[in-house]
């Protein structure tokens, strides 16, 4: 049990420090992001989850979801086009 409780702090606090980051990208209009780093981490993080579905392990298998979801965010603030940026016609 000590040690579900130790994977889940571990997850909280991953997720926690990736939130002001992301929302930072956000602000920044993934300035300074590469697109090819964050794709390898969407489809590692994919993966790694997949993985950790088949060998029944929750916190690994949650940690690379939220990582997905979290490179997968950053993908879109890279390639889909922000309300902020002049449109050329």
């Amino acid at each position: 049990m000590v040690l579900q409780y130790l994977g889940f702090a571990g997850l909280a606090l991953l997720v926690i420090a990736w939130i002001p980051e992301t929302l930072q990208n956000y602000k920044e209009k993934g300035k300074n992001l590469n697109l090819k780093f964050v794709m390898l981490y969407l489809f590692g993080s994919a993966f790694l989850a997949a993985h950790a579905y088949l060998i029944n392990d929750f916190i690994f298998m949650a940690l690379n979801s939220l990582a997905a979801l979290i490179a997968l965010a950053n993908a879109c603030i890279i390639i889909l086009p922000g309300k902020n940026k002049k449109r050329r016609g």
